[in-house]
């Protein structure tokens, strides 16, 4: 009887320690891993563990970090691409006083954030015409692409622009309604 008792006790702290441990199931919605082999209908690569909002933080004079966000591409209206990927945006103030948006977005390889680039230019021409509004530009050695749109502002027609570039298996975005010249100097400082 005490040895049955005994293994009944045995049982319940070994059950009692794995569940604890984490070692049983359980969707982790802070990384959007799943431990459980459920349905998982992710597109986004496991982030590793030195994708985190620092990636999104530089420093440039004259410029001031309003804030940094965890986001996902789908709610970010980046024309071309619909994927929930995981990311940080980091908000700039301008000497201009305008803002400066630098996203960085987890993909499962390079070869996956040169496509969401690419999906980008389609929606791009498909929206506004294959036209020259779509441009190679250099941004620390590294081919991105500029995309340029026309708005009316103010009864005024206004640039706007946003570049897009592959960093490894990152989909970098640079975005805002401020001058090329403050995009880019938020993406250079990037180093992305």
């Amino acid at each position: 009887m005490k040895k049955s008792i005994l293994i009944v006790l045995l049982i319940a702290l070994l059950a009692v320690g794995v569940g604890v441990s984490g070692c049983l199931g359980g969707d982790d919605p802070a990384t959007n891993n799943s431990t459980n082999n459920s349905t998982n209908n992710s597109t986004n690569a496991t982030p590793e563990a030195s994708f985190n909002g620092s990636i999104v933080t530089v420093s440039v004079s004259g410029y001031e970090l309003l804030a940094v966000q965890a986001v996902t591409a789908d709610r970010q209206n980046i024309l071309g691409v619909t994927d929930a990927l995981n990311g940080f945006r980091g908000s700039y103030a301008t000497p201009a006083n305008s803002n400066v948006y630098l996203s960085a977005y987890q993909t499962e390889s390079n070869a996956s954030a040169q496509g969401y680039v690419q999906s980008m230019i389609n929606a791009h021409n498909d929206r506004f015409g294959n036209s020259s509004n779509v441009t190679n530009i250099d941004i620390n050695g590294t081919n991105a692409t500029l995309f340029t749109t026309t708005i009316m502002a103010g009864g005024a027609a206004v640039e706007r622009y946003v570049i897009a570039w592959a960093s490894g298996d990152i989909l970098v975005v640079v975005s805002g309604p401020t001058s090329l010249n403050e995009l880019r100097t938020i993406a250079e400082a990037s180093d992305l």
